[in-house]
């Protein structure tokens, strides 16, 4: 189930590439979701090892890559207006 909503998430983000100026606020969404997914999973991994069910932590590590790298690849909230040309 999780896997279908990475699956769509992926597309808009791949469709936001073309202008990311633009979807700005989807980039900082995907970015934010896999940080918060990752955050999650390394709660539920570290209850599971404690448990004696032994996890990996790859998909906690692959979900914060993917979300530090959207965040740092943003383009900047900044609009740069061109200034008026005196004549």
């Amino acid at each position: 189930m999780f896997l279908s909503f990475y699956i769509a998430l992926g597309f808009f983000l791949l469709l936001a590439s073309r202008e990311p100026s633009s979807y700005r606020p989807l980039i900082v969404f995907a970015a934010w979701q896999s940080i918060a997914h990752a955050s999650v999973m390394v709660i539920e991994t570290v209850e599971a090892w404690s448990n004696g069910t032994h996890r990996d932590f790859t998909d906690v590590v692959i979900a914060a890559v993917i979300g530090i790298v959207l965040l740092v690849s943003m383009p900047s909230s900044k609009k740069e207006t061109a200034s008026p040309v005196n004549a």
